[in-house]
């Protein structure tokens, strides 16, 4: 069973001052799967969506379309979830990646990892494969490439509120190896067509 499901969703902002119609359409048709005991790096820049994203899996914003399923039901357990976002000092987000109860947290979104430094960065890393050895699925945001990141299961790129690519990292290393075994002009190539997390692939 997954731990969360996301089948169409879109999630959209009125603009402007109050009483103004316009929308701005944040996320757009979007599905996801996540499994207990995945971690999933979602990638993308400032305003692609992401703590939009993460802010509707953790049952804090209604979509305006689509389904939320978490681990089976339409209802999000109470207690199973545990949503990080801090804008703060240094320390401030493992601080409250470590409040998050291990074996009792179903579902871990962390929603500020690139504000970070280097060594927090790690310290949280550390965390979060703790929480998913426990069976946590676990959902971390970031605006950079992650594929060095260890036990990262897949990467997925969200741009301008839809899903660009979702391959498991280990099929994006495969492709990668391929590239660095291939002729100098075939690997320029090859890295002049790759973005963010998309997989690596060999001109044929």
């Amino acid at each position: 069973m997954t731990a969360l499901s996301i089948v169409s969703l879109s999630k959209s902002f009125c603009a402007g001052a109050g009483g103004c119609s316009a929308r701005v359409s944040v996320l757009r048709d979007l599905d996801l799967a996540l499994w207990p005991g995945e971690i999933m790096a979602l990638v993308g820049s400032q305003a692609s969506g992401r703590s939009t994203l993460l802010a509707c899996a953790a049952g804090l914003l209604r979509p305006d379309a689509g389904s939320l399923f978490w681990f089976g039901a339409r209802i999000a357990p109470r207690g199973g979830i545990a949503h990080v976002c801090v804008r703060g000092t240094a320390g401030a987000l493992y601080t409250a990646v470590c409040a998050a109860p291990l074996g009792l947290t179903r579902l871990l979104l962390v929603d500020d990892l690139p504000t970070a430094g280097a060594i927090e960065r790690r310290l949280v890393f550390a965390l979060l494969q703790r929480h998913a050895a426990a069976g946590a699925a676990v959902i971390f945001a970031s605006n950079h490439e992650l594929s060095g990141a260890p036990l990262i299961s897949r990467i997925v790129m969200l741009e301008n509120g839809a899903l660009v690519d979702g391959e498991p990292v280990q099929r994006r290393k495969r492709s990668a190896a391929r590239i660095a075994a291939s002729s100098p002009a075939s690997r320029a190539c090859a890295s002049a067509r790759s973005t963010y997390g998309r997989s690596l692939r060999s001109p044929q």
